[in-house]
């Protein structure tokens, strides 16, 4: 009971989202999601080996987490032959971060009972609700960030951020539960998926996050193919519509085709990874060092000499971790993404949170090839808390 509580508890750090946090300076921060994260991963491994409950693994997915984590913990080992043993044991911590994310989803495998299933559905969509509405407030009545570049943050201006404070990465959570509510609500044809879809999308539309438009593409792609070919007409519709009346949207979608100032951005954070993977290429520079990496490359801008809150990752999640652990790294990393979806795919035509997951999944895929969403926390929690889901069986 406990642990449930603890789970519910850790979803709702969702809502404060990144407003709530520890800086540790340009080492990185730890929020209220990191507390309660490590909170129920403790509480979860002292009722299981307490209580004599036997933890259940499932080997498909978590075979190539081990591996891939085994070389991460090997490229920060060889990196300390250029870094100090300080920078190296913070560099870890990230890497103790993304397993205890990854962890999310045993502990929902193990403690959330399948008949309880669509209630967990429908409170991780409650919360996103919420999350969205926050957004729309920020819209309302903060829609400039400038006066937080000083600490770091991007200064977003008429943008919805909500409380990730970035636009890119809210849409990123946006597209995995609208890709929730749609499949479920063409399974179940529940009004509060139809509602909690509509909030979704038009708070998506409104980050004005290129790399978000390509991630909710993809999942109505994805479950139009597979589900209902109806879904490709309204999304074509939906843009058709935004695209006419909503000037920044059309005119972020026209800077993107003539390579804007952020396109152009994000070409050279490509190239600087390429850079890096290039002159390292068996086990990289050590995973999560990549802002010292960067720094000695001479990547930051005289005027932010660390590169702020996104200093330490690159535009897009696959060079990152080709860049800081190497070939091996990223061979057992698509490993890993290839054996997830190899979950989500079964039973795809037959169970709505396979479908959704799975489309969520693609969505995120394609997403972080423009921005790091893969490791960004609270996009973490959502996507291992619904592949916990779909581990524990039909829905």
């Amino acid at each position: 009971m406990l642990v449930n509580l603890l789970l519910l508890t850790t979803l709702a750090t969702l809502i404060p989202g990144q407003l709530i946090r520890v800086s540790l300076g340009q080492s990185g921060a730890i929020s209220l999601t990191d507390i309660f994260l490590f909170l129920t991963i403790l509480v979860f491994l002292f009722n299981s080996l307490f209580i004599k409950k036997s933890i259940k693994v499932p080997p498909l997915v978590t075979k190539p987490f081990v591996l891939f984590t085994f070389a991460a913990a090997a490229s920060l080992v060889i990196a300390l032959n250029r870094l100090s043993p300080g920078q190296v044991l913070v560099s870890a911590l990230f890497l103790v971060r993304f397993i205890a994310f990854f962890s999310i989803s045993l502990v929902v495998y193990n403690f959330v009972q399948k008949k309880s299933q669509e209630k967990w559905i429908n409170a991780l969509l409650t919360l996103g609700i919420i999350f969205a509405f926050l957004g729309f407030l920020q819209l309302i009545f903060f829609s400039n960030l400038s006066q937080l570049q000083m600490y770091g943050w991007d200064p977003h201006q008429m943008r919805l951020v909500s409380t990730t404070l970035d636009p890119n990465f809210t849409g990123s959570i946006l597209a995995i539960l609208s890709a929730i509510s749609l499949s479920f609500y063409l399974y179940k044809s529940k009004k509060f998926y139809l509602v909690s879809l509509a909030i979704f999308t038009v708070a998506l539309i409104l980050t004005f996050s290129r790399s978000s438009y390509l991630a909710i593409a993809t999942v109505m792609a994805t479950i139009g193919i597979i589900k209902a070919p109806r879904v490709l007409v309204a999304s074509i519709v939906v843009f058709l519509i935004s695209f006419a009346l909503v000037p920044q949207v059309r005119s972020r979608i026209i800077g993107a085709l003539t390579i804007d100032e952020t396109a152009q951005a994000r070409l050279e954070s490509w190239q600087n990874a390429l850079k890096v993977f290039k002159n390292n290429p068996l086990v990289g520079v050590g995973f999560n060092t990549y802002r010292y990496t960067q720094a000695e490359y001479g990547f930051f801008s005289f005027d932010n000499p660390e590169g702020g809150h996104s200093g330490s990752g690159s535009d897009s999640s696959i060079l990152l971790v080709a860049a800081t652990s190497g070939a091996i790294g990223l061979f057992l990393y698509l490993y890993f993404l290839l054996d997830i979806f190899k979950i989500l795919k079964d039973k795809v035509t037959k169970n709505p949170l396979h479908l959704g997951a799975l489309a969520a999944f693609l969505g995120l895929l394609v997403d972080s090839q423009f921005v790091n969403s893969l490791f960004f926390p609270q996009v973490m929690l959502v996507f291992y808390f619904t592949l916990g889901l779909v581990l524990k069986g039909d829905i």
